[in-house]
């Protein structure tokens, strides 16, 4: 008779199968995982980079940029504490003639970490008011401003994008209304036909779509040759980006990225 094989431990088939699968990968039995590179981002630098609105309003510490808002005589308040968010700051009514807000109900408004903004955002949506004022536009609907980071952040560390209150996401524009009409909107969903990758601010691109399309993207493109934002991403950049304009300020950079 034959004396029974001892059983392997689960340890030692493990590391058999390991081995096995070594084996045939290196025969080429097995496809290779793929290699992902980072996608580079597409930007723009610029000669007169630190002349720009947008680079100025980025180097602002707290007191100056404070001080800028109380000199344009903005409507806002300090808000006490925003995690991730260096200036910090609540709008409390329109800005240059545009009421930015989200589409919750007056109540919820108040309190919602979403109208919250870095105060150097503030700053580049005072100048984008100019542009909004000008077409008769009252209201500028946002998904959000801040979007907190998690509770692990560091109190004492400020972030980027949303989570630093430093970019919104425009959704619809509203005009004033007249003669009691219903007022007419701009809305990125509906009016901007995107066409991924492509540079948005060509005169090809600026003439093609409705009237409303044009006009949105005449609004947009007007705020990029004034540089107001370090990075402008409209429904061209990505599916996650077809239902609004995200418009951020971005600090120690020297570099703009449009699409």
């Amino acid at each position: 008779m034959f004396a029974p094989r001892p059983r392997r431990s689960a340890r030692a088939r493990l590391v058999a199968l390991v081995c096995a699968l070594a084996v045939t990968w290196a025969a080429g039995g097995l496809a290779k995982p793929a290699k992902r590179k980072p996608k580079k981002p597409r930007v723009t630098e610029e000669a007169g980079w630190a002349e720009t609105p947008a680079a100025k309003y980025a180097a602002l510490t707290g007191t100056a940029c404070l001080r800028e808002l109380r000199q344009r005589k903005v409507q806002f308040a300090e808000v006490e504490s925003a995690r991730g968010v260096a200036i910090p700051v609540r709008l409390k009514g329109p800005l240059g003639g545009v009421l930015y807000r989200t589409e919750l109900p007056p109540a919820e408004r108040a309190d919602t970490p979403h109208e919250i903004m870095d105060c150097r955002l503030v700053l580049a949506l005072h100048d984008l008011s100019a542009l909004l004022v000008k077409r008769d536009i009252e209201e500028a609907l946002i998904f959000s401003a801040w979007r907190p980071p998690a509770k692990s952040w560091p109190a004492d560390k400020h972030a980027i994008r949303h989570p630093g209150g430093l970019a919104i996401d425009l959704r619809r524009l509203v005009k004033k209304s007249s003669g009691g009409a219903k007022p007419k909107d701009l809305v990125v969903l509906r009016d901007w036909k995107p066409a991924r990758g492509q540079a948005p601010c060509t005169k090809e691109a600026r003439a093609a779509g409705s009237a409303d399309a044009q006009e949105l993207r005449a609004i947009f493109c007007d705020a990029d040759d004034l540089r107001l934002f370090t990075s402008m991403l409209s429904p061209n950049y990505d599916q996650a980006h077809e239902n609004h304009f995200h418009l951020e300020i971005r600090p120690e950079v020297r570099w703009r990225l449009v699409l």
